[in-house]
């Protein structure tokens, strides 16, 4: 009998709701109307004065309700029309309030830093230009008060430097960060403001210092001598512009201090001091102290203490001379990379970063080690860029100015950088997802255009978009496998049945090869069947063959995507089994499809009881079906090993098990990511013996943890994300098949590829077999997928019915004769600006749990869904038709009360069922064991080992920094930040950059470490070493002595406190001191405790990187 769960939800659930009531707007907490209106940046407790103007009709207010600081400016005495400036920033952006008086004239000055630039919209209403072709309010830079009348779309390329700096606006909204707004006060409004002020001191901010608030009497004295006569000109400051191209100077010091400008530390004006005294030391430590100063205070070096804090940095930096290291610190397949952001008043640099290099950069090592590739993205002050139906509609009207016209100037006419100017590369589907792109510093025949010819041959691509995207899998992040010759490639013809490719993206190799593959990854598979690969223009996966041996390998034509001569062969993935996961979508169209709802609720609450019992489930961690055993193995720590070792009490350790005890929580509460222990998540490959029947599919696993290897037969239910149609969830027969032992395949899952009116991976989503690894990350609820494929074979959890599949066809590219990297670059913009993707999502799951996802409404949603996946490549925006447009949101969406209702489907269940919302709540109690500081270590390696910590966490900032993660989520492989659009990005760079970073970071440190023990003789080896390393890292006097003389400042500048709270992806935080150094050996750590246990039982949970970057430690070191 179906369980027809649904028909009895659709009765409770109003159909027809009244539209749902504006929300009252409180009112602000006090609101204050300046006379004057001043902008500039503290020294001390000193305001310098920068810009300031007489204003009228300008107010200032503080919202606690909304929690917003808002201002708005008319610079009506401006002698050039311009708009009026207006401002939003979050009270959390206040660094410091400051409230003084005047009594003797009722004037009162409240002055206010903040930590990054706010919000700044310009309002063009009542200029008679402006209002003639529509222009009213949109978001703003800096050129929108430019008394040149000099806009974005023709100003040239940026610098990194604040646009002032160059161009002469009178207001440098990216540096000055300190505004200060004069007002005649009544005694009974001034009591508003002093009230408000006291609230706001004892405001708690997790992870950050409260606001420092000064409620005062006369005001301090204002320093003018900077500002110059006319406040509507810029300031000239040539010199230091020069100074920052003089090539005397190397380009990764310029870098780094123009960086620091970019973040706020520095200003432009202190750059020839900070010069002057740098200069003298050695170029090596020079630029470890620039790297260091990255996680000061903001502007922490002012007045005359910045020359002894610079001394005293260059007298403790440790010498960097003093290990000897080998002429290449990376591990093979890693670059250091350097990133620059765009927003509307800054252009932010950020130092280097280690990544998985790919095979662009490694055509030209000599120019990356050269600093000629950057990797620029563009966001809003917060990290977020959100272009909304204004900000576009504006762009209509005024296409020279605002935010996208910034972006198009960029692409269009690079971008300056410390002397460097850098041009547009080229852009894929990553990078258009990311809001970036590549960029390059020509230098005399390396030029981009040199190097998008060495890429290859696009000029058979006629489609834009598709250019693009070809263009961009070049710069797929892999690993280089061999360099094939023409014999090893042999070609092989794609099966199709009518218009459908049943091989489309699939090839064969030798399990030689793929094991290669595996090697080159580090993977713990010896042995895959199939493996993810990119070589020259031809893209896709290989399943092994039998039949093939050595280097050879087979391509069909579906995997060619360009011409390009280069048989380099690199490698993305390899099979491997990964458990399979249930989410919203997969939950919403399954259960509508005849799911047992009941079955799946109970699996849901036991997960919630193995998540909150965590930290008393922690002996079976390894052996059970916990669902928490497929998030530690994600861990840079060995989490089993270490809690067998008695390391419980280990405060990194106990923080990453809350971190991991909350990632699962908020997985269950917010995704409804629900583990299925009979399920599999895998790579899907063609049947190559052409023994499936239609409708028939072949899958054998070795699930984690186990060897033995397991057939599946029977019913199952097979999707691939996303599953929005309901007719994307299919049943399928599992088969066993004799023609598939001769070479077992394993961790795969085999499709039939006999005649039928359409292959099953064209129904599923409109997948194929190229094996693309899409990262879904714009709706939070979808599990990477792309053409890897969940099989659920849980009895009790399959769909009982189908629905007709959609069709998948893909709308009608424009195409062109000749597509010019101009064309790209306004496509890259008409991305930024039309792409609907998370919103066409986000309207489905609102109407599909009104409705059903089978309602019209939804099969419409469906198909607007995949033409905004595809639009990345037909670059065909798609519009969203009004009555698409729900009013009403389920509760699990998280939308305003006002507008949402209680859910009564599965999803409002689970989402219910967890609370409150969890939080992660860090500990800060260090626990020292004593078995690890009672043993001597030498003197030389406490010494070198704190020379390396202050290394490793000026390293691990950058990446804390870069991606607005703190210690223990990096360490614990999961993301935890609250915003849930934030996180999403968040858990896109664990699963990739901040990863691969980790795995470089523990290689160059590990095997920096090996080097300083072999030349060493005294101590006993890494057991000795890693006891060094924790004995610094714990214990006080020798943290002291040994450490926190090289790091002067425990205040971070990642952007994320320890306690997981966010902070603004570009502010500054209060962070304790970082401890995961010593864990980079937590495997000598263990076996120094000489437990017997612990030395004999097997390593199984060491990742397989482990293992790899110790091998190419041993064979360098042997070479």
């Amino acid at each position: 009998m179906e369980y027809n769960f649904n028909a009895l939800l659709d009765e409770m659930i109003p159909q027809d709701m009244a539209p749902p009531k504006r929300k009252q707007r409180e009112p602000p907490a006090f609101l204050v109307r300046p006379h004057k209106f001043s902008m500039g940046s503290m020294q001390g407790p000193i305001f310098r004065q920068e810009f300031s103007v007489e204003v009228d009709r300008a107010m200032v207010n503080l919202n606690f309700a909304e929690q917003t600081l808002f201002f708005r400016i008319p610079l009506d005495s401006a002698p050039f029309e311009c708009p009026i400036l207006q401002g939003t920033c979050p009270i959390d952006d206040l660094q410091s309030v400051r409230l003084d008086k005047r009594a003797v004239t009722s004037t009162a000055i409240l002055t206010i830093t903040l930590r990054r630039p706010p919000r700044i919209e310009a309002d063009f209403r009542g200029i008679p230009d402006a209002d003639a072709v529509g222009l009213t309010l949109r978001r703003a830079t800096e050129l929108d008060w430019s008394p040149d009348d000099v806009q974005e779309g023709g100003s040239g390329a940026p610098g990194t430097l604040p646009r002032g700096f160059r161009v002469s606006t009178p207001m440098k909204l990216g540096l000055w960060l300190t505004y200060s707004f004069e007002f005649n006060y009544h005694p009974k409004d001034l009591k508003r403001v002093s009230v408000s002020l006291s609230r706001l001191r004892t405001l708690e901010r997790p992870g950050a210092e409260r606001i420092a608030v000064e409620d005062g009497g006369e005001p301090d004295l204002v320093d003018t001598t900077g500002r110059n006569r006319n406040p509507y000109a810029g300031i000239n400051v040539t010199p230091v512009d020069q100074l920052l191209q003089d090539s005397k100077y190397p380009f990764d010091a310029r870098y780094l201090l123009v960086g620091l400008v970019s973040q706020g530390l520095i200003l432009p004006r202190e750059i020839p001091d900070l010069l002057h005294h740098l200069w003298p030391i050695h170029p090596t430590t020079r630029v470890a102290v620039l790297r260091a100063l990255f996680r000061l205070e903001r502007r922490a070096l002012v007045g005359h203490g910045a020359r002894d804090q610079i001394r005293d940095l260059t007298r403790h930096m440790p010498d960097l001379n003093s290990v000897k290291r080998k002429s290449k610190d990376l591990p093979v397949d890693r670059v250091s990379m350097r990133r620059a952001v765009v927003t509307p008043t800054r252009v932010l640099l950020f130092p280097e970063v280690i990544e998985t290099s790919n095979r662009v950069l490694r055509h030209w090592p000599a120019e990356m080690r050269a600093g000629r590739f950057i990797r620029v993205g563009f966001a809003d002050e917060d990290g977020r860029l959100r272009i909304s139906r204004r900000i576009a509609d504006m762009e209509e009207v005024d296409p020279d100015g605002g935010v996208l016209a910034r972006i198009g100037n960029v692409l269009r006419n690079g971008i300056w950088i410390a002397g460097r100017h850098y041009v547009f590369l080229a852009a894929g589907e990553s990078q258009l997802k990311d809001h970036s792109c590549w960029m390059v510093c020509e230098d005399g025949d390396f030029t981009a255009d040199r190097v998008r010819a060495q890429m290859g041959d696009f000029s058979g691509e006629h489609v834009v978009a598709k250019c693009a995207a070809r263009m961009g899998l070049c710069f797929s992040a892999t690993r280089h496998v061999a360099d094939l010759v023409e014999t090893d490639v042999e070609p092989l013809e794609d099966i199709k049945h009518g218009d459908y490719v049943y091989t489309d993206g699939v090839g064969n190799c030798s399990q030689e090869l793929a094991t290669m593959c595996a090697r080159a990854l580090g993977s713990d598979q010896k042995a895959p069947s199939a493996v993810q690969i990119r070589m020259g223009g031809m893209k896709g996966v290989l399943s092994v063959h039998p039949h093939l041996e050595n280097n050879q390998l087979c391509i069909r034509p579906s995997m060619n995507k360009f011409e390009s001569p280069h048989l380099a062969l690199g490698v993305m993935k390899v099979s491997r089994f990964a458990p399979a996961h249930l989410n919203r979508q997969a939950i919403c169209v399954m259960s509508a499809l005849g799911m047992n709802t009941h079955a799946l609720l109970q699996l849901f609450t036991r997960q919630i009881q193995h998540a909150e019992n965590l930290e008393l489930e922690l002996q079976t961690l390894d052996t059970s079906r916990h669902p928490a055993k497929h998030v530690y193995k994600n861990a840079l720590i060995p989490v089993t090993k270490m809690i067998k070792a008695g390391l419980i009490d280990q405060l990194l350790l106990r923080n990453v098990l809350r971190c991991i005890k909350c990632q699962l929580l908020r997985d269950l509460k917010y995704k409804a990511r629900v583990l299925v222990p009979d399920g599999a998540y895998l790579m899907g490959i063609a049947d190559e013996y052409d023994v499936l029947e239609e409708g028939q599919i072949y899958c054998a696993v070795t699930p984690t943890g186990t060897n033995s290897r397991k057939v599946i037969t029977g019913q199952c239910t097979i999707f691939r994300s996303p599953c929005i149609h309901p007719g994307d969830a299919r049943r399928v027969t599992a088969v066993d098949n004799i023609a598939f032992q001769e070479l077992p395949l394993t961790n795969v899952v085999v499709f039939s590829t006999k005649k039928a009116p359409r292959d099953l991976p064209s129904m599923l989503g409109g997948g194929d077999l190229d094996g693309v690894f899409d990262e879904w990350f714009l709706f939070p609820d979808l599990v990477p997928s792309g053409d890897f494929y969940t099989v659920i074979y849980d009895k009790d959890l399959q769909i009982t019915r189908e629905h007709e599949p959609m069709d998948y066809t893909a709308v009608t590219p424009v195409r062109k004769d000749k597509v010019e990297i101009e064309d790209i670059c306004d496509f890259v913009v008409d991305f930024i600006k039309s792409d609907v993707l998370g919103i066409v999502a986000s309207n489905h799951q609102a109407i599909a749990d009104r409705l059903g996802p089978e309602h019209e409404n939804c099969l419409e949603l469906a198909k607007l869904n995949s033409d905004a996946v595809d639009f990345a490549k037909s670059g065909v925006p798609v519009h969203i038709p009004t009555h698409l447009r729900p009013k009403w949101f389920p509760d699990f969406m998280g939308k305003d009360p006002d507008v949402s209702y209680p859910s009564t489907r599965p999803l409002g269940m689970m989402y219910r069922l967890i609370e409150p919302a969890p939080e992660y709540q860090p500990l800060d109690d260090l626990c020292i064991d004593t078995r690890l500081t009672s043993r001597r270590v030498p003197p030389s390696y406490l010494k070198a080992a704190g020379e390396m910590k202050q290394n490793y966490d000026v390293d691990l900032e950058g990446i804390m920094r870069q991606h607005s993660l703190c210690e223990a989520e990096i360490i614990a492989g999961v993301a935890i930040m609250s915003d849930q659009r934030r996180r999403r990005a968040a858990d896109d760079a664990i699963r990739g950059p901040v990863r691969e970073g980790m795995e470089a970071l523990r290689a160059k440190y590990r095997r920096l470490a090996r080097s300083f023990v072999k030349e060493t003789p005294s101590g006993s080896g890494l057991e000795s070493w890693a006891l060094a390393c924790y004995q610094i890292t714990h214990v006080d006097t020798l943290r002291r002595q040994f450490v926190d003389a090289l790091n002067h400042s425990r205040r971070g500048s990642a952007a994320v406190s320890d306690d997981g709270t966010e902070d603004g992806e570009y502010s500054e935080v209060t962070r304790r001191e970082l401890i995961s150094f010593p864990w980079m050996w937590a495997h000598e750590i263990c076996h120094s405790l000489d437990d017997a246990t612990i030395k004999e039982e097997e390593e199984e949970e060491e990742d397989c990187w482990h293992n790899r970057w110790d091998s190419e430690s041993d064979s360098e070191e042997e070479g």
